[in-house]
């Protein structure tokens, strides 16, 4: 179905949202999106099928907590998903509704309608998958009630027209959070590098904790203009080694890393309300950054119970993924300098 004048403008007007910088948070797509397409509820879902690590947003947001208490019945169900068998089974079917797939008609018949649908009130669904890897499936997903109806072909059109521009937001949603975990864990324990003017003024930082256009703190002005020299200094609270270049008829270059105090932020994680081995686990994900299997291979425990101190992770620091969790420790564990 070709789209008329009115739908393709549509699409432009929720396509010129999506690459706005910094990208939107999920629950505004999904908001823009439902702008569009009327419907009663609308999720994005990123789900890893071999480890039923199901995660998902959903709008409007009043909705979370049925989406909480159904979802058990989902994880349980969702081999009988029609949708997800056909995308599963072959790649590019583009926005499809339940009606548009095998065994789709008979969706009311199945334990998971009877279970996680109907309770929700929901009869209908139009949903667009994402690129992803394999073994994972990403999308939207909206969704109607008996009483709403079923989606147009016009609105299948304009979920069509809307994929390639949602699976751009959504490369660009995850280096930027890629991007953010980077740079929490840099400033924990990398080298971050820093020019200052002889009279002490920064000039360019790589750093949030000394930032351009501030003056250098009191504890490195010593280092400003004079000799090579490599030392600890305390900035705040936090213990740094210190490495200072005077460049000649230049500024002086500093190279700065936070000393990793292992016992100060497992007491500081434990005072938050972690466990001690969920706050293990925060530690050496901060660290190397690494999967669930990673995690597990270092610490010589099952994935399973990686995954399991994780969700209790995000639930005590009230945080929805692994890049805000170590954004947390961050919060908790340093002081800035002044």
């Amino acid at each position: 179905m070709e789209l008329s004048d009115a739908d393709a403008q549509a699409v432009l007007r929720v396509a010129a949202r999506l690459t706005e910088h910094p990208p939107l948070d999920f629950p505004d797509v999904l908001a823009a999106v439902r702008e569009e397409i009327v419907c009663d509820t609308a999720t994005f879902n990123d789900m890893v099928m071999a480890t039923r690590d199901f995660r998902y947003v959903i709008v409007p947001a009043g909705e979370s907590a049925r989406a909480k208490r159904l979802k058990p019945f989902y994880d349980t169900y969702i081999h009988e998903h029609p949708l997800i068998a056909a995308v599963t089974a072959a790649e590019g079917l583009g926005a499809i509704r339940f009606c548009d797939v095998e065994g789709g008609d008979e969706i009311t018949s199945t334990d998971l309608f009877r279970h996680f649908y109907r309770p929700f009130d929901v009869r209908f669904q139009l949903a667009v998958q994402l690129p992803s890897p394999p073994d994972v499936v990403v999308g939207y997903a909206l969704n109607r009630s008996e009483a709403a109806g079923e989606f147009s072909d016009r609105d299948v059109a304009v979920l069509n027209a809307l994929s390639g521009h949602l699976a751009m937001h959504h490369r660009a949603a995850l280096d930027s959070e890629r991007t953010r975990l980077v740079n929490a864990e840099l400033d924990r324990s990398a080298w971050a590098v820093v020019s200052v003017r002889s009279d002490g003024m920064i000039e360019a930082s790589s750093s949030e904790v000394l930032r351009t256009g501030t003056r250098v703190p009191d504890a490195l002005e010593p280092l400003v203009g004079g000799d090579a020299a490599r030392r600890e200094v305390i900035l705040g609270t936090q213990p740094w080694q210190c490495i200072a270049h005077s460049v000649p008829l230049g500024p002086t270059v500093l190279f700065l890393r936070r000393r990793q105090d292992t016992e100060h932020d497992t007491a500081t994680l434990i005072g938050a309300g972690l466990t001690p081995r969920q706050a293990e686990i925060l530690l050496v994900l901060a660290r190397t950054g690494g999967s669930n299997n990673e995690l597990a291979a270092e610490l010589g425990v099952s994935e399973a119970t990686v995954k399991k101190h994780l969700e209790g992770v995000f639930r005590v620091l009230a945080v929805t993924s692994r890049a805000a969790a170590i954004g947390r420790l961050r919060e908790l564990t340093e002081t800035p300098a002044p």
